[in-house]
């Protein structure tokens, strides 16, 4: 593989991104992106069919509060999780706004873990106020499982963490 083709790769997301987006600072969010979306170095990495790259979420979150927050209060759920929606689509993920609009809402948990009751509980009473983003008990729970596969969110015993970075691989 040429180093052609691997900055192509990373370039296809980044203008996906940046096509889907619209904040009124462009050039910081493209910042934060290129901060938390590269080319992964691992080393021993045998097979050329391989392309690594490394994901800071947490880092995306953390930025991303301040971008979707930029258009008001009001509006800082929808933005962060259509925001979120369109990056993790960039990146091959299939996540349904549903699931964008939960990881969003965890951003504030940081280092700590929180019960799947306590999370499901918070967003009974968020999904009065966004009820686009309602889910029932068991797409709850299935969310969550799915996440978790994706390595979006650490859950154990019914304990949430989300995942501050991570590595995904693609076949080219």
């Amino acid at each position: 593989m040429s180093v052609n083709q691997e900055g192509s790769m990373l370039d296809e997301v980044y203008s996906e991104i940046y096509e889907n987006v619209d904040f009124t600072a462009m050039d910081k969010f493209e910042v934060l992106i290129g901060k938390t979306i590269k080319k992964a170095i691992i080393e021993r990495e045998d097979n050329p069919n391989i392309y690594s790259v490394a994901f800071k979420f947490g880092e995306l979150l953390d930025g991303l509060t301040f971008f979707a927050s930029s258009k008001g209060k009001e509006h800082t759920m929808k933005l962060g999780s259509e925001t979120l929606l369109t990056i993790t689509q960039a990146l091959q993920f299939e996540l349904d706004p549903e699931e964008a609009f939960l990881l969003f809402h965890l951003r504030g948990l940081g280092k700590f873990r929180k019960r799947e009751t306590d999370l499901h509980n918070e967003l009974k009473k968020l999904w009065k106020q966004f009820p686009e983003y309602e889910m029932d008990d068991r797409d709850f729970s299935r969310s969550l499982k799915g996440l978790m596969r994706d390595k979006f969110i650490n859950y154990r015993r019914g304990n949430i963490l989300l995942n501050p970075s991570f590595v995904i691989r693609y076949r080219i």
